[in-house]
Formats: structure tokens, C-alpha cells, sequence
């Protein structure tokens, strides 16, 4: 046999949630090491290894250990007896990469102040990790990423597990990777002996009896199974083999692993059987792996779809993680102005960013109180940390000058730019004032701004453009005028006498227009009820930006798999239904639907703007509608999607079509730093059904491209909308070739992710055209934009 060693990993795999309330599962972790500490000191557990996941679980020990419990820590790490992982969480695409950045920096100074060295990462569980989250490794010095791929509605990169490649980035740094198995092989194999079985026992034994013997099961187990990967080729002289001390997440230390490990290697020899710490592992096995294959590009997560359960909470979190960027741009020192708030800010960002959404029953039995209890407990991080960057928000502009008052019609106004552009910009701020008004504004220099008053929850809501100096200001008056009631003109041929404008003429010649459609000098969009959207015109090159796909953009769709028959007769059909979906996120006998365009509503025409409502009906909602904003002077278009989805235990689905028509266009999204093409720039074997982007979406050719901005939504879906056979990432040019939709939520997930879609909420997006031609440009420009300037009343000079 080729294989002489098997390395064995002894952890606990970290689920913030899924068994218990993630505050006690956070007290659990947390006496999980301080246990360790007590074993390792006893002479016959010399050989003993615990690796700890997760940093959060090292920081809750930490916040509540002794001086001689902290200081035996650091000593075992240092000893690398105690396995340390660079890893903070087992993070979603949510995952914010400056929060990380920040707090994966604050350990490896304390690892560095105790003489440990932490180069070294493990994930398990989660099938897929962002390019972002391997930046900030690499950036702070991380070596090497060992993976634990669980393939439940997933699967392995590279079309093979147990095998390693480097990972590269843009710069062209590497992480080693170690393409592991589930975080539960070495319970199955019986490196802890098992009193039940479970049903990967059945997948990988092809049996669910427990023999008697643990030490005689575990050789027969491991050599079949050795025997198995030498059969398919397996390289390496080694092996690792993760194991828990019970098959479930958030599982103790047992110090029966190292018995049974130890009775196994006294009594049999065709391998040695180690246990290690992940910085043992790496020791041993980086020089066996240099020349393993390079790859660059996403590892794409196969679980992005569960983000799309909560789709309220997600919103919530999007609108705190842009908050918190927006403030370090328009203060960059406020990190040290305000560290608690935004010590709360990333405690919340980050935990909200874990893998775990609920607890294991949620679906199965969505009644229970600790299903309520966890998901509620989860939404707090996505509001605490909205409310600390949102304390640490008003105060920056506090000391910029706004006067927090928002009551006089006439006022003096501060406009900061908190980024780079300097385009045209779409400006807006609101007075409490509920009675109509007319104002006008002038800038610095005494010019008239064209501006547009609107109707606004709070009042009213003033709205312009102009242009901004990159991360600069601009000070503007305003004062009200006396509203001019509107005057029909009787002697020219555009209106009867009922005010309806239906008549062909110059005099008038957008609004006659309105109920079918719009124009400006940037786009003509054609619509009629019954139809929906029938063209969607780019007027730089006079091409129709309609795309391919279900659906025109601007069109919902809502997608239902029907619980059948078949599995009605189960216990719980919900939960079966879901699981046999394998990595399609609906049954074969899905049934979509595209919304059905009742009425063109024009809902507010002035100078700076045009608004529209686009009316559908749609199953599954009470309400679908898509608001349109059309500026005059700036090439882009807002469009909201209005939903009041209803209540259903069928597995559901709400699209939105992104697709634009450009030739030899390529299609961009980015998490972290670095854009990439899906389909084309990922890790081989990878997913291409589901992606997250940390913006928006580009659309690239030559001559320029169309930038989509998604606010609320970071879940983007590919493809066909039907049951289909799984292609995994061969980064073949066609598979970038796909319409893409944004996918605003979905409940396809049978255990821990949230079934009840039902609520309402808007969902906004915006549209731009662009000179761009390339991804990594188009994408900088994209996130640019959604830093919309900041618009507040201060007390003039």
C-alpha cells in the first residue's frame, strides 16, 4: 500500500446556531478549549491534538479565561500542539472583507506577541469560500487553506476530493489548498467508535450496522477505504482525516480518538495513524505538494442560495455593510474616533456573515420555539451592526456640519462625495414638510439648479444632479417658492377637456407617450399592458438591451415546485421534497410564471426625473409591481421591485432578469477585490448554477457596457429556469454566455434555512450605461457609484 500515513484532525466543527442558541453554542465552543487545556496536561495524552476551527470560538474562550488558562494557550499554540486557524467564521459571500481584514490582523498580533505563528486555516462544512476571504489570508500571511467540503446540495471542487492545487490571486500570490473530505470521514471510518449509525455510513461503507469491535472496525473500514482512493489514483504517501467527537456539529474533544488511534497502532501497522494540529499537518505535507496544480479564480459557494431565505434580514445587513464602508470614506479615521461602535459594528457584521441561519428544524418543523428563537437571534447581528454604523453615521455628519433638522423649506445644504467620481450625480434630500411646495436651489456660485420636488413618507423629497469633486463637497441654498398651479394651453391640440393626453402632437410630445413607454436622450423604453416591456433601447448605438431568457428586464418571476402527491404521504414533506432536489434549486415539475404587465401607471414627470409603475400580477404575491426612474440628465435608470410575497410551504422562487443584449459581451462579478467572469474564472468543478457579487453586475463589450447595480440583492442566478443536469465549472467561454437573473429569494433549502418567504419589501437596483470596456474597470466604476453622495442641512456661514 502506497499510503503510509494518516493524519488525523480532531475539531469541532463551529455552527454559531443549527444545535442551540448560538450563545450557548458560543459557551460551549469556549469550554471545548478550555477541556482541551485540561487534557493536554496529563502525561498520557502526550499525543493528543485539538484544532480550533474558528478564532471566534478562541476569542469567546478568551474573554473569559484565567491568566494561567490564556497564558497554557498560547503555549500549546506556540508548541503546535493546539491547531490555530486563521479562519474567523465559516463564512457565507456575505462576508465583509475589511471587517475580516481588520480582525484577522488584531490576531495574528496577539499569535506573533506569544511567539506563535498562525499560517494555517481550515474550513469545514461550507462548500465554497470567496476570493475575498482567501485575500485577506494571503494578505496576512496565511500559507495554507485545509478545506472539509460537504457536498449536501454541493459538491467538492476539481470533480475529486483529497487532493490539493495552489489557489493564486491577481497579484499573484498563493494559498495552498488541502481539497479535503467531509468533517466527519474519520467518525464514519470509526476513528471514533460509533454507538449509531448515520447515514453517511451507509454512502461511504455501504453499511448501517455498528460492529462490536472498535479498533478491528476502524482497520477494516480504513483499509478499504485507502484501498479505494489508490484505486482512483491518489498521489500522496498521506492522508488527512478530520474527525469530531461525536457525528454533529458543534461536537466535544474525546480522548477515545486517541485510544482507538493508539489500539489501532499497536495492533495493526499497515499504516501509522497521527494525530496532529494543523500546523503539524502543513509541516508535513508542503513539501510533498509543491508541485501541485495552480489555479485561479472563485471558489464559488454552492450554499449562496441559502442567503436568499431571508431576504428582509439580508437587505437589513447589505444596507449596515454599506453604511459602515460609507462612513470610513467620508471619516477615514473613524475607526479610532468611535472603537466601540465599530467594535460592535464588526462583531455584528462578521456574525451575521456565518453559514448558520436557523436552527436543524426549521424546517421540519417550523412551529418549534427554538426555530423562532435562533432566526430571531440572527436578524439582531444584521441590526445591531445597522444600528452602530448608523450612530457612528450621524455623528460623522455631525461633525461635517448637518444640523439634524429637517424642517425648513428654506436652508442651506452641504453635499459630500464619498468617492471617487466625478460625474453627474443624482442628489436627494427630504423636508418634513406634508404640504405641497415648489423651491429652488442654487448653487455655491449663485446658479439655478434644476431640482424636482417629490412626495416622501416624512414629506417631501428634493431631488437633483451635479457633479462632485472625487471625495469633495459642495454647499447649495435653498429656499421655497410659491407652488404655480398648472395651466392647460386651450388653443394647442395635445389635451381634452377629461386632462388625458392621448393626442399625437410637438407641442407636448413626451407625455402622449408615457402609457406606452418612455424616452430620453439615453434610452427609449417601449411597454404595453398585456405585452409587458417589448424593447428596451440603448440610444448611443440603437440597440435593444433586451436580453436573453425567461422574462424581459424589468419583469418578475415567481417559480413554485409543487409538494407532490408522493411526498405528502411522508412525515415531513417539506423537508423530503427539498432534499430530493440534489443541487437543483427546483423540482422537475416546477412551473414558472413571468408576471403579467396590467397597467402603465406614469407617476411623476419634472425636470430632473420621470417616474413609472409598471403593474404585474404574479403568483405567490399579493402585490409585484416595478417603479422605473428615468433622470435627464445622467444615463441611468432606477427600478424597484415592489413585492408582497404570500405565505407557502412549496418550494418557491422570485427572479428578477438581468440580461442585456451587448455583442461579444462578457458578463463580471466581484467579491472582495477582484472581478471575475462566472463560468470562466473559477476553480474547475466548481458550482455555475448560483453566485454573489458584493455590488452588482457588469455587462462589458466593445464600446462600453451597462453597469447594474443590485442594492438589497446579492444573489445572482444563471442559466436555464427549469430542472436540469448539473454541469460543473469547465470555464468554457459559452458558460459566461447565460442569462443571469438576480434571484431575490427562494426557501429550497430542507434543514436550517427559513421556509416563510411571506412579507413585503421593496428591492432596488440601478442601471447605467458605461464607457467601460473592461471587468476589473466596469466593477470599480459600479462600486463607485453605489456610493451616492451624502446631502445635509447646516446652518449657513
Amino acid at each position: 500500500m502506497k499510503i503510509k500515513t494518516v493524519y488525523v484532525i480532531h475539531h469541532s466543527h463551529t455552527d454559531i446556531g443549527y444545535t442551540d442558541l448560538q450563545e450557548r453554542v458560543t459557551e460551549t465552543q469556549a469550554n471545548y478549549i478550555r477541556t482541551v487545556l485540561g487534557i493536554m496536561e496529563k502525561p498520557e495524552n502526550r499525543y493528543f491534538r485539538w484544532n480550533c476551527e474558528t478564532l471566534f470560538c478562541v476569542e469567546a474562550f478568551l474573554q473569559t479565561a484565567t491568566e494561567a488558562e490564556k497564558e497554557a494557550f498560547f503555549r500549546l499554540a506556540a508548541q503546535n500542539r493546539l491547531g490555530t486557524s486563521a479562519n474567523y467564521l465559516n463564512f457565507t459571500d456575505l462576508m465583509d472583507r475589511d471587517a475580516y481584514a481588520r480582525r484577522l490582523g488584531q490576531w495574528q498580533e496577539a499569535f506573533r506577541a506569544h511567539g506563535a505563528e498562525m499560517k494555517t486555516a481550515m474550513i469545514a462544512d461550507i462548500n465554497g469560500i470567496s476570493m475575498g476571504c482567501r485575500d485577506v489570508m494571503l494578505d496576512s500571511g496565511v500559507e495554507f487553506l485545509y478545506a472539509n467540503i460537504h457536498c449536501h446540495h454541493g459538491m467538492y471542487p476539481l470533480y475529486q476530493n483529497q487532493t490539493a492545487f495552489f489557489w493564486e490571486n491577481a497579484e499573484g500570490k498563493r494559498l495552498l489548498v488541502w481539497n479535503g473530505e467531509h468533517y466527519n470521514l474519520g467518525n464514519v471510518l470509526g476513528l471514533k467508535p460509533n454507538r449509531s449509525a448515520s447515514f453517511m455510513h451507509k454512502t461511504y461503507l455501504g453499511q448501517d450496522k455498528i460492529p462490536e469491535d472498535p479498533v478491528e472496525t476502524l482497520s477494516r473500514n480504513l483499509k478499504n477505504y485507502l484501498a479505494e482512493c489508490e484505486d482512483q489514483g491518489y498521489p500522496y504517501d498521506f492522508i488527512p482525516i478530520t474527525v469530531s467527537g461525536v457525528f454533529s456539529d458543534n461536537a466535544p474533544p474525546e480522548t477515545e480518538i486517541l485510544r482507538t488511534i493508539e489500539g489501532y497502532n499497536d495492533r495493526f501497522g499497515e499504516v501509522e495513524i497521527r494525530m496532529v494540529s494543523l500546523q503539524e499537518l502543513y509541516a508535513a505535507i508542503r513539501e510533498k505538494l509543491a508541485d501541485a496544480p495552480v489555479y485561479r479564480g472563485d471558489m464559488t459557494d454552492w450554499w449562496a442560495n441559502g442567503v436568499g431565505s431571508t431576504p428582509y434580514a439580508v437587505k437589513h445587513y447589505l444596507a449596515a455593510r454599506q453604511r459602515y464602508h460609507l462612513v470610513n470614506r467620508l471619516d477615514p479615521q473613524a475607526r479610532e474616533h468611535y472603537p466601540e461602535l465599530t467594535r460592535q459594528a464588526e462583531d455584528n457584521l462578521l456574525l451575521y456573515a456565518e453559514h448558520t441561519w436557523g436552527h436543524s428544524s426549521t424546517i421540519t418543523n417550523p412551529y418549534d420555539t427554538m426555530v423562532l428563537d435562533l432566526d430571531m437571534r440572527k436578524s439582531s447581528y444584521a441590526s445591531k451592526a445597522h444600528e452602530a454604523v448608523s450612530r457612528m453615521l450621524t455623528r460623522v455628519l455631525r461633525d461635517r456640519g448637518d444640523i439634524l433638522r429637517y424642517y425648513d423649506t428654506d436652508g442651506t445644504l452641504r453635499v459630500c462625495n464619498p468617492g471617487r467620481l466625478t460625474a453627474p450625480r443624482v442628489i436627494s434630500f427630504y423636508i418634513e414638510c406634508g404640504r405641497p411646495f415648489d423651491m429652488e436651489l442654487r448653487d455655491g456660485d449663485g446658479n439655478v439648479i434644476p431640482c424636482q420636488v417629490s412626495p416622501h413618507p416624512r414629506g417631501r423629497r428634493i431631488t437633483f444632479t451635479d457633479t462632485l469633486p472625487a471625495f469633495g463637497e459642495k454647499v447649495y441654498t435653498y429656499r421655497e417658492k410659491p407652488v404655480i398651479p398648472p395651466k392647460m394651453n386651450t388653443r394647442r391640440c395635445y389635451i381634452g377637456a377629461e386632462q388625458v393626453r392621448d393626442i399625437v402632437n410637438d407641442y407636448d410630445p413626451e407625455t402622449y407617450r408615457l402609457p406606452y413607454g418612455f424616452e430620453n436622450r439615453f434610452f427609449r423604453l417601449c411597454c404595453r399592458s398585456g405585452e409587458g416591456v417589448t424593447a428596451f433601447v440603448d440610444k448611443r448605438t440603437g440597440r435593444d438591451l433586451l436580453g436573453k431568457g425567461e422574462g424581459n428586464l424589468f419583469t418578475p418571476i415567481h417559480q413554485i415546485t409543487p409538494v407532490t402527491p408522493e411526498t405528502q404521504k411522508t412525515s415531513c414533506p417539506e423537508e423530503l421534497e427539498r432534499r430530493l432536489l440534489g443541487r437543483n434549486i427546483r423540482g422537475k415539475h416546477a412551473i414558472t410564471s413571468c408576471g403579467k404587465l396590467e397597467e402603465v401607471l406614469i407617476e411623476e414627470r419634472g425636470p430632473v426625473f420621470t417616474g413609472m409603475r409598471l403593474r404585474y400580477t404574479l403568483p405567490g404575491t399579493v402585490r409585484a409591481d416595478v417603479l422605473l426612474t428615468f433622470y435627464e440628465a445622467v444615463p441611468r435608470v432606477d427600478f424597484t421591485l415592489e413585492l408582497g410575497k404570500t405565505l407557502s410551504s412549496d418550494i418557491e422562487s422570485i427572479f428578477l432578469p438581468l440580461s442585456v443584449n451587448i455583442p461579444d459581451s462578457e458578463i463580471w462579478l466581484r467579491k472582495g477585490s477582484e472581478a471575475f467572469r462566472p463560468g470562466i474564472d473559477q476553480i474547475p468543478g466548481t458550482c455555475m448554477e448560483f453566485y454573489m457579487s458584493d455590488y452588482g453586475a457588469a455587462c462589458t463589450g466593445k464600446g462600453g457596457s451597462v453597469l447594474i447595480a443590485s442594492r438589497d440583492v446579492p444573489l445572482y442566478y444563471m442559466g436555464v429556469l427549469c430542472h436540469h443536469p448539473i454541469r460543473l465549472c469547465d470555464g468554457r467561454p459559452e458558460n459566461n454566455d447565460r442569462p443571469l437573473y438576480s434571484w431575490v429569494m427562494n426557501n429550497n433549502w430542507e434543514t436550517n434555512f427559513k421556509m416563510d418567504l411571506s412579507g413585503f419589501c421593496q428591492y432596488r437596483y440601478t442601471l447605467w450605461l458605461s464607457d467601460q470596456e473592461t471587468g476589473e474597470t466596469a466593477m470599480d466604476e459600479l462600486e463607485e457609484n453605489c456610493f451616492e453622495p451624502e446631502a445635509f442641512a447646516i446652518s449657513p456661514a
